[in-house]
């Protein structure tokens, strides 16, 4: 079994805990200890059946499950007792772990010419109004041509009614429909390249 603990590594198999590649120390106890609270993870684990798996049909002080729960917060940083809780009145329990964080936004932008203009999230609007997203000087697109609608799982295109039409990679736009990365928007006979940002894209000049 392996599971992640904060930014602590536990390797059942290996018989490791680990930060950062390095070994951090527990006792063979302490290390049964903590493999039955990541097992029963978020649910507490009783005094009793802990007892029962670290020292079966065997009596021993209670001050014992006490000092190994005392090591493990130690090894784990746990201070505050946010990792390793006590459930007052019938064990311990180990945290659940916290929820992921939502995926970042894809980052898109389009090319125009030897333009670079950045997509944000939701709406972009591309046509000749001036207050428009994406502003293309061209008699043949509309005031409100086309728009972009740029989403955590990728990036949209929709007409809006346009005299000229728009069109990806040579097909008419009919309905929203996905638009990949490098494919070219027409929007009357101007040409846009959508293009995903990256690190290096930051040296390309944004409007």
């Amino acid at each position: 079994m392996r599971a992640e603990i904060g930014s602590f590594v536990f390797d059942s198999e290996a018989r490791t805990l680990t930060r950062g590649g390095a070994a951090v120390d527990l006792s063979p106890k302490a290390f049964l200890l903590l493999q039955a609270l990541i097992e029963a993870q978020p649910a507490a684990v009783s005094k009793e059946a802990l007892y029962d798996r670290l020292w079966p049909r065997t009596f021993v002080e209670p001050g014992n499950l006490h000092n190994l729960i005392s090591e493990i917060r130690t090894a784990l940083g746990d201070e505050d007792r946010s990792i390793v809780r006590t459930v007052h009145g019938f064990g311990y329990a180990l945290a659940g772990q916290p929820p992921p964080s939502p995926p970042e936004p894809a980052r898109f932008g389009v090319v125009i010419g030897d333009k670079f203009v950045r997509l944000h999230p939701g709406e972009n609007l591309i046509g000749r109004d001036p207050e428009v997203a994406i502003v293309v000087h061209a008699p043949d697109v509309s005031r409100h041509h086309a728009c972009l609608f740029v989403a955590n799982d990728g990036v949209t295109i929709e007409d809006l009614g346009s005299k000229n039409g728009t069109s990806v990679d040579g097909k008419p736009v009919r309905q929203r429909e996905p638009v990949h990365a490098g494919a070219e928007i027409a929007v009357g006979d101007t040409v846009l390249v959508l293009r995903a940002i990256r690190d290096e894209a930051r040296t390309i000049t944004s409007r």
